[in-house]
Order: C-alpha cells, then sequence, then structure tokens
C-alpha cells in the first residue's frame, strides 16, 4: 500500500494525496526527480484536508516532458512515481499529441509487419511477438505525437504480439487496441493478412434503401442457432448463421428464417470481443455481450476456433455475405459507452487518464453505471471510434450500427460517424440508445435524444411510441397498459407515435425527420411484449392477448418512421418472465422453434405486416414535412383513424382503423375503400363503403382508381 500518490494533472500543476496513516498526512515540502540527475522543488500552493487524506496542490516546472518517468517527494523520505493523470484531459495536450494517421496498429507485408503504437506518456514501449513458436522482444522508438513505431522482417502473418508499456511508474502488458483479432480469450493479439478475408465473395446489394425503408429485426448470433431443434451444422456461431437450407418440421430456421420474414435488415447484438464468455468453454458462460474487452476484434466464442485469428473474421465476413445474398443487410449493436472493465483494457494499459471519462479530481463518470464512461470527446478516442466503423464497413460490409447508451457519447463523435460512414455506404444506419444519461459531459455535447436536432441522420430508439402503445416497460412498470394492451385513454397520444413523433402542436414532437424515430413494442432488455401481457393482462385469456400481440406488430409496421422487431415478438416469445436475461442462459434467451411452431400464424401475419409496408410507400414517408402535408389522424370514441394521402399507382389513400375495445366497430364511408389488411393480415380483392372492423384488431383499407365496387361486380359491370 502506497501512502503517498502524486498527478500531474495540468501543464505547471502538481496535485499530492497523504494518507492520514501516513504522519498524519502532513508533509512540509515535496520535490521532483528524473533521471540524469534531474531535480525541482515544488511549490505548495494550496492544501485541502480530508477525513482519510491530505489533498495538495503543488505548482511545478512547465517543462516536464510526457514521456519522461518522475518521482515526487516528500520531506519525511516517501517517493512515489508521478503519474501524468488530468493533463492528458487539457486543451494543450491534445494539441500537442493529437495524431492524424491511419497507419496505427500492425500493418502487414509479407516481408515485414509494421507496429504503431500511441502512447505518449510512456516512457518506453517493448513490442513482444510470437511466431513460430518463438517469443522475441523489440525496442520501439518513440516518434513524433507520442507514436512508438518498430518494423519486424520477416513474415507474421500467423504472429501474434503484445506490448509492454512503460507508464506512470509501472510496466503493463497491453493488447493493441487496432488489433483486427486475436487468440482465445484475448490473450494476445493478432498480426492480420486481409488479403485472406476479402477472398470472401460478397454479393452486393444495388438497390438504394432509405431509413424509413427499413424493417430492423434484432436478433443474437448465439440465441439464433443455439436450439437443438434448428438443425444447423454448428450451433450458436456465426457458421451456424450462415447455414442455408435448415428447417424444423418444414419451418425454415437460422439464416433462411431470417429471410422468410422479409425484413430488410438484421440487427445482431454485440458480435466484438466481450469478456464474460469463456471462448474455449462457451457452455460454461452465457452473456448478451454488453461488457466489450475489445472493439475491432470479434469474439472468439462465435468461431469454430477461438485460437485462430483467422477463422472467426472470416466466418463473420461469411455470414454477411450470406445475409446479403439472401437480400438482407446488417447492422452490428456497437458497445462504445463503456468497457468491461477500464482497469486493464487497452487503453488503460497504453494510455491511463486518456480514454475514459473523468472529473476534475480524477473520479471516474459513471453515466453508463459500469463504472468507465468512454470519453468520446477526446481527440484520440473520437478517432479511434470513427476507426473503428469505417474498418468494420470494409473489412465486413456491414451496413449500420446500433450505438448502445448512445447518450453518453458526444454529438460532434455521431456526426463523424455519420459522415465517415456514408462516404463507404451512403445508405448506411446509424441510431442508438439516445437516453440522458448522468455522465459528465456538458448537457449540450451529449448524443441523446435531447439534442437530436444537432445529430441529423442519426436515429433515436422512441421510447414514447414504445411505451403509449405497449405501456411502461421496466421490471416495477410491468403492470402499465398502453393504448394496444388495454389503456384506451392512450388513444390521443397513440397519434403522435403512429406520426414518429415529428408533428408539433396539439401532438407530442420528438424528432425533426421521421428516419431518427425507431419504433419497437420490445428490444432485448426488459421483459417481453409476451412476459409484460402476464402482468399488465392477467386477466385475460391467451386468444385475448395474441389479438393484442398481433396489434402492436400491426402498428409498429403502419407507424411512420422504422419498425423495429425484436426476435420472437412475431411468435409471442417469452422469457419466462425473466426481466433481464442477459446472462440467463440458452434456454431462457434461444429461439424457440416449438414455440415459433405453435404460434405460426403470428409468424404469417408478421410476414403478411412486412410486405404490405413494402409495398406501400404511404407509411414510409420521407420527410416531417411530408408526414405533415399527407397524414391526417384523429380519434373516435377510443378508436384510432390514421389517413394517409399519398399516390402511388393505383393507390390514392391509406386509411388505418386501430380497434383495441372488446366493440366490434362498423363504419359506412362515401368513397370506395379496399381492405388490404384484416385481423389476420389478408387482402381482400373487393370494394365497398360499409366495413366492419373486429374487437382487438388493425385494418388498413385502400382507395384506389380502376377497381370495380362490390355494387359494380353484382352488376357485370
Amino acid at each position: 500500500m502506497s501512502y503517498m500518490h502524486a498527478y500531474l494533472d495540468d501543464f505547471g500543476k502538481i496535485t499530492v494525496t497523504v494518507s492520514r496513516k501516513f504522519y498524519n498526512g502532513k508533509s512540509d515540502s515535496f520535490y521532483i526527480t528524473a533521471n540524469k540527475g534531474y531535480m525541482s522543488d515544488l511549490v505548495i500552493t494550496m492544501i485541502e484536508e480530508y477525513l482519510d487524506e491530505v489533498k495538495y496542490h503543488l505548482s511545478c516546472p512547465l517543462t516536464l516532458q510526457a514521456a519522461t518517468a518522475y518521482m515526487v517527494h516528500d520531506n519525511h523520505g516517501l517517493a512515489v512515481p508521478l503519474s501524468k493523470r488530468m493533463i492528458v484531459r487539457t486543451k494543450k495536450f491534445n494539441e500537442t499529441y493529437e495524431y492524424d494517421g491511419d497507419d496505427l496498429g500492425a500493418s502487414y507485408h509479407r516481408w515485414h509487419t509494421d507496429f504503431a503504437l500511441w502512447a505518449p506518456t510512456a516512457a518506453a514501449v517493448t513490442l513482444r511477438v510470437r511466431n513460430d513458436n518463438k517469443v522475441r522482444a523489440y525496442n520501439m522508438e518513440r516518434g513524433d505525437k507520442g507514436v512508438w513505431r518498430v518494423s519486424v522482417i520477416g513474415d507474421l502473418k500467423h504472429a501474434t504480439y503484445t506490448y509492454l508499456v512503460d507508464r506512470n511508474g509501472v510496466i503493463a502488458e497491453s493488447l493493441d487496441p487496432y488489433a483486427l483479432s486475436s487468440s482465445g480469450n484475448g490473450r494476445e493479439s493478432a498480426v492480420i493478412d486481409l488479403s485472406e478475408i476479402e477472398k470472401i465473395e460478397d454479393y452486393p446489394l444495388a438497390k438504394r434503401i432509405s431509413g424509413v425503408d427499413a424493417v430492423i429485426y434484432e436478433a443474437n448470433v448465439r440465441d439464433m442457432t443455439s436450439h437443438p431443434n434448428t438443425g444447423t451444422k454448428a450451433h450458436g456461431t456465426f457458421a451456424a448463421l450462415a447455414e442455408e437450407g435448415t428447417t424444423f418440421r418444414d419451418m425454415p430456421t437460422g439464416l433462411d428464417y431470417l429471410a422468410s420474414l422479409g425484413v430488410t435488415h438484421v440487427q445482431l447484438m454485440p458480435v466484438m470481443d466481450y469478456a464474460t464468455v469463456d471462448e474455449f468453454h462457451v457452455n460454461k458462460n452465457y452473456n448478451w455481450g454488453y461488457d466489450p474487452a475489445q472493439y475491432l476484434t470479434l469474439e472468439g466464442s462465435y468461431s469454430s476456433d477461438p485460437d485462430d485469428p483467422y477463422a472467426r473474421m472470416k466466418e463473420m465476413r461469411k455470414m454477411v455475405c450470406m445475409m446479403h445474398k439472401k437480400g438482407m443487410r446488417v447492422n452490428l449493436d456497437v458497445v462504445f459507452n463503456h468497457m468491461y472493465s477500464d482497469e486493464g483494457s487497452p487503453f488503460d494499459s497504453s494510455m491511463p487518464y486518456y480514454f475514459f471519462r473523468y472529473n476534475a479530481s480524477g473520479h471516474s463518470s459513471n453515466g453508463s453505471f459500469c463504472g468507465n464512461d468512454f470519453s468520446s470527446e477526446q481527440p484520440m478516442a473520437r478517432r479511434y471510434i470513427v476507426h473503428c466503423i469505417k474498418k468494420l464497413m470494409e473489412i465486413y460490409h456491414v451496413d449500420g450500427f446500433r450505438f448502445d447508451l448512445m447518450g453518453i457519447l458526444d454529438v460532434e463523435t455521431m456526426n463523424q460517424i455519420v459522415a465517415t460512414a456514408r462516404q463507404i455506404n451512403p445508405d448506411v444506419m446509424i441510431y442508438g440508445e439516445g437516453w440522458d444519461l448522468p455522465t459528465m459531459l456538458e448537457p449540450e455535447k451529449k448524443a441523446n435524444i435531447l439534442n437530436q436536432g444537432k445529430m441529423p441522420g442519426v436515429g433515436h430508439f422512441n421510447d414514447y411510441f414504445r411505451d403509449v402503445l405497449k405501456g411502461r416497460t421496466s421490471d416495477d412498470q410491468k403492470y402499465d397498459r398502453g393504448y394496444c394492451t388495454g389503456d384506451l385513454a392512450q388513444a390521443f397520444g397513440a397519434l403522435s407515435g403512429l406520426v414518429a413523433n415529428v408533428l408539433k402542436e396539439p401532438y407530442f414532437w420528438r424528432f425533426t425527420e421521421p428516419d431518427q424515430s425507431i419504433n419497437g413494442p420490445e428490444t432485448h432488455d426488459n421483459g417481453t411484449v409476451w412476459d409484460k401481457m402476464h402482468f399488465s393482462n392477467a386477466n385475460e385469456d391467451r386468444a385475448t392477448r395474441q389479438k393484442r400481440q398481433k396489434m402492436l406488430i400491426a402498428c409498429t409496421l403502419v407507424a411512420q418512421g422504422v419498425p423495429f422487431i425484436h426476435a420472437g415478438m412475431e411468435f409471442c416469445g417469452t422469457k419466462n418472465d425473466n426481466f433481464n436475461s442477459f446472462n440467463a442462459g440458452d434456454a431462457i434467451n434461444q429461439m424457440d422453434w416449438v414455440r415459433a411452431e405453435i404460434n405460426e400464424e403470428i409468424i404469417d401475419f408478421t410476414r403478411k405486416c412486412i410486405a404490405m409496408r413494402r409495398r406501400c410507400e404511404g407509411f414510409r414517408l420521407k420527410s416531417a414535412k411530408e408526414i405533415g402535408e399527407k397524414v391526417r389522424l384523429y380519434v373516435d370514441d377510443s378508436i384510432v383513424f390514421y389517413n394517409i394521402s399519398h399516390e402511388q399507382g393505383d393507390m390514392k389513400q391509406l386509411k388505418v382503423i386501430i380497434n383495441p375495445t372488446f366493440n366490434t366497430k362498423h363504419y359506412s364511408f362515401e368513397e370506395d375503400w379496399r381492405i388490404i389488411m384484416d385481423e389476420e393480415g389478408r387482402s381482400h380483392e373487393m370494394t365497398g363503403r360499409q366495413f366492419t372492423v373486429p374487437q382487438l384488431s388493425v385494418y388498413v383499407l385502400v382507395h384506389e382508381e380502376h377497381k370495380k365496387t362490390e355494387t359494380q361486380e353484382r352488376q357485370g359491370k
């Protein structure tokens, strides 16, 4: 245990804390030393006394060097390393050391590999390479902007490596934050020859698609094929989710099941390396993966061989390419807001205090509730995140990103991500959880839903849509009902959700444009809709709750904005009332194909709703201006009427009628309409002016030209 700690917190400023256990924390003077006989007295400028320690503010020479190892001494003979702390977060430090090159990490060439690590506060860095069962060490040289470099001769195509970083008086072994892969359980970073990955053929999707044209389906790589009835050769892996032709009792499973739904985008829960699953014994642990260990390296438990750094990369790319072959795009759920632990991470090991957010006293920000908010506003942290997005798109050809706890990140970072990603793919989807979280960042800089107007093209999960239509979702609110689950008082509120919250008074306005509203009744978090209804609708029988489930699915797919479906919602998926199943295991989380077969009628209903949305442009209006001009909404006796005047071929208008009551409703209209979605999702051929809308159902009607009415049909006209 050290009784004293010393921190360089600014140019010319050192902070020292002395424990009350050592001379009651009293020190009269301090001085600083370094190699080659350097010594300088430090001047006490302020003293703060606390119950367990005394804090000293000291002035020091402005000429202290970032890469020099210093010791701070007090008059009682204590001596401790000087840690470069808050100085690395100053404007001057960033102006001095921000590096704009694109060569960090290991750059493989046939006859040599170049290594580069950004570590301005390191006193020395040693590269340790494992190749051909031999381990060799190479001293790295410090260059411009604090980048340490070395070039190693030879073919390192299958080599692994780590860095030994001498910083703040401690030598830390570090993975390479820029590494593209690693050995099993993240023991060592891997040198990668990208030409090996690029050999895998893709099936590019040529047709352009806008955000509101998307239908997102959230899935987990492991869950999609971990059930033994999936019929895949492997289970719970990238390779398993790339298999074609798998079935359960003639029902498609895995990849083919996803394709059968008609969704445009599959959002994969975290596939980057996370800390809580043993990659060599995958059945010993289960986790969703929101505890990242590496941001550019894929999770090895999804690989056929965790210890082969190329296997996970090839299999991931093959899986993405197969989804493209089936006409689906792939979005990745990325977790840049925190890590499993800052201590021992590649960032803390190579560059302490830089990549995580702190207050002025050096205490960690905890807006993510994981104790280590990622400091995206730091220039090199921002560059790192943008670099990761670019690399993931270039290597794996993914089509978009969902940002976990996006409100921890900053506005400028998200805007740079959009700009960079669109240069690669103009149709890229960027969206996330824009919750307003208590991270240590100025409110106007947070990438949250309150600042949506500063981030055009960035989508946010719309909790208003979710809560008004389904009912509030957390465990302590599971008895609350929404409009589709029985709270008819929410009828007017439902109107705002149906137009992506882009219309102002008298509606609830939230978003500038509809592609910013991600509309989903459920996600992986909290309970499923079906499990919630175990509590909120416990007095209703199964058939009644199935009707409500279908209503929520239908409302999601007719609403303006971007529809979002969580895996299993289309067959009344259950987690056995587990409202936080992040580590609950396969039995709770996996796709239950037996249950899917039982509820195949609702799956078919979902397919029909998706197909109808993709046919009808009126449900995919591109701007708030267009929605304001073309949509008319009203409530009549708790029934919602949602009319869209949009010409598309013979289609002139769409009319949605939502009846969440237990009464059958009868309506007569002055014009001829045709049902294109009834309570079973069916489309009708005949037109008419009188319609009966059953209880607990959503009907969609279309007004068309050149269609015969029922009267004309009877008269033979």
